[in-house]
């Protein structure tokens, strides 16, 4: 058995959500491993999907963007609210599954805003 490749930042990721479907993913950070955690990174899942596998060169850099989408919530004695949701997630850096890696480009284009890597930031908790 090989060594595992590792996502580094900036990799644009070739994913294949469904039988026929591909999509693209960029992996926003990167983190090395720790006492505690395999290297760790931040992926965001972008709104492309096509039915055929996506070239690089088919890709407007500057129109890849995280999904986002509402979120509606219905909590018990709680007036229903809805939140935006970014489609970014912490994931091991470990390519365990090979998964194809298309190019890589400076991900600050993608997304520039906070990527925190433990779970409860921005939480207000009561």
């Amino acid at each position: 058995m090989g060594k595992i490749k590792l996502f580094n930042e900036g990799d644009v990721i070739l994913t294949n959500p469904a039988e026929g479907f591909w999509g693209i993913a960029v992996v926003l950070s990167e983190r090395e491993k720790t006492e505690k955690y395999h290297p760790m990174c931040h992926i965001a899942i972008t709104p492309i999907i096509c039915k055929h596998k996506i070239e690089f060169s088919e890709l407007k850099i500057e129109e890849l963007k995280p999904l986002e989408f509402e979120r509606v919530y219905a909590l018990k004695n709680v007036e229903e609210f809805s939140k935006i949701e970014t489609c970014i997630g912490v994931y091991t850096r470990r390519n365990k599954e090979n998964i194809k890696i298309i190019g890589s480009i400076n991900p600050k284009t993608v997304y520039d805003g906070p990527l925190p890597f433990e779970p409860w930031y921005d939480l207000k908790i009561t």
